[in-house]
């Protein structure tokens, strides 16, 4: 499902509703969960990238190898959450409640990943960004965008018929 939206009572998907409910390998790109009770659910494998999950509660449930990239997670509740191998690249869990440090070493994110204030991007966040930008054989030819990006060629032009970058004259 793309940009599925439940009402309210249907969002109810916890103990309490009979659940925990199933949602292993759901495609729920774009979905809206605003206060969605998922406690204890099985997200494992879930798409939920740019999902609306404000306020939802995502106490106990396992989220294993689910994919967060760019979902909105403001009060979004984690406690006791399985997050092992969760994306959450270009997620702002900057209001994300009951999220630690453990929770964090676990994930996989990148540059754009925005963490509150009490927790370290983990190092393999960071050693995954230097290995990116580490420079590619010369037998590789780099894209016309990587090298302007990186401001080595400011006085080069770009040809895109060809696709590289053109020396200047």
């Amino acid at each position: 499902m793309t940009c599925i939206a439940l009402n309210l009572s249907e969002r109810q998907l916890g103990p309490i509703s009979g659940g925990p409910i199933n949602l292993a390998s759901a495609r729920l790109r774009r979905a809206s969960l605003r206060f969605a009770t998922l406690s204890g659910a099985d997200l494992t494998r879930a798409d939920l990238s740019g999902a609306d999950l404000t306020d939802a509660r995502l106490d106990g449930a396992d989220l294993t190898c689910a994919n967060l990239c760019q979902a909105i997670v403001d009060g979004t509740s984690f406690a006791g959450a399985t997050l092992a191998g969760v994306n959450v690249s270009g997620t702002d869990l900057t209001q994300a409640r009951d999220l630690t440090q453990a929770h964090v070493a676990v994930c996989i994110g990148d540059a754009y990943t925005m963490l509150p204030p009490h927790l370290e991007i983990p190092r393999s966040w960071i050693e995954s960004e230097i290995n990116l930008e580490t420079p590619r054989p010369a037998a590789k030819r780099q894209s016309p965008l990587t090298i302007m990006m990186r401001g080595r060629s400011t006085a080069a032009t770009v040809s895109w018929l060809v696709g590289g970058p053109v020396p200047a004259a």
